[in-house]
């Protein structure tokens, strides 16, 4: 069953200028894709601002944040603070996270209004999830596809890309998800666990970047997965 959590706070601050008074309020809804390895983040913050005899509800930003299961993301709305008009006007940050797949961990949402450098709103909702746990994912050269396998480097990063053999694009693209996070344990032609490793993401969306220290170790998993035999 697709987990659902929904969170609406109020929030009055009292600010000075232009002498209106003015009650912000954020609404936050966080929503677990597990189909897709992700989460949805859907924020609204408003204002209730007082204008000619009349409350007017203002709205300040209504950000929508997509991200991986197990990735902290941020959203940022507003003037740089090289603006001239950065001290007068609303920004809005948000910062979220859901744990990994199926682990333990703190989901958040935090929601910070300030008038340039000055907060003057702050939601934050916190959440305890409780997961079932996994074991390490093993990988060789029977369930991967050898002819997929490859080392990339992205920036100071070292990657062994693989796509799943053996497996319907649905199982993969399911296998994929459900194991972002998670350990691998790499096992050579004998069945021997040779190394180990962490999967930080999906490949094509139905295969897995392991991720590395060194391009030497990257090499001798991608060797393994590739059938070579163990040295």
């Amino acid at each position: 069953m697709k987990k659902f959590l929904a969170l609406i706070i109020a929030v009055a601050a009292v600010l000075s200028y232009t002498a209106i008074a003015a009650s912000y309020s954020t609404e936050a809804t966080i929503t677990p894709l597990p189909d897709k390895g992700q989460y949805q983040v859907e924020v609204r913050v408003s204002c209730l601002v007082s204008r000619d005899g009349k409350v007017v509800d203002k709205l300040i930003a209504q950000p929508r944040i997509v991200s991986g299961l197990g990735c902290p993301a941020s959203f940022y709305q507003g003037l740089q603070p090289t603006n001239p008009d950065y001290w007068k006007q609303d920004n809005v940050s948000v910062d979220v996270s859901w744990p990994y797949p199926s682990e333990s961990g703190v989901a958040y949402c935090t929601v910070i209004v300030k008038q340039g450098d000055e907060v003057v709103s702050k939601s934050k909702l916190q959440l305890q999830i409780t997961g079932k746990g996994r074991v390490p994912l093993i990988l060789s050269a029977q369930n991967v596809d050898p002819k997929s396998v490859r080392v990339a480097e992205e920036k100071s990063n070292v990657y062994v890309l693989l796509e799943f053999g053996g497996k319907t694009e649905e199982e993969a693209r399911t296998a994929a998800v459900e194991n972002l996070g998670n350990q691998v344990q790499i096992r050579d032609a004998a069945g021997q666990v040779v190394k180990g490793g962490f999967i930080s993401g999906t490949y094509k969306e139905i295969g897995l970047a392991l991720q590395y220290k060194s391009k030497d170790e990257a090499r001798r998993v991608a060797s393994i997965l590739e059938g070579a035999p163990a040295r």
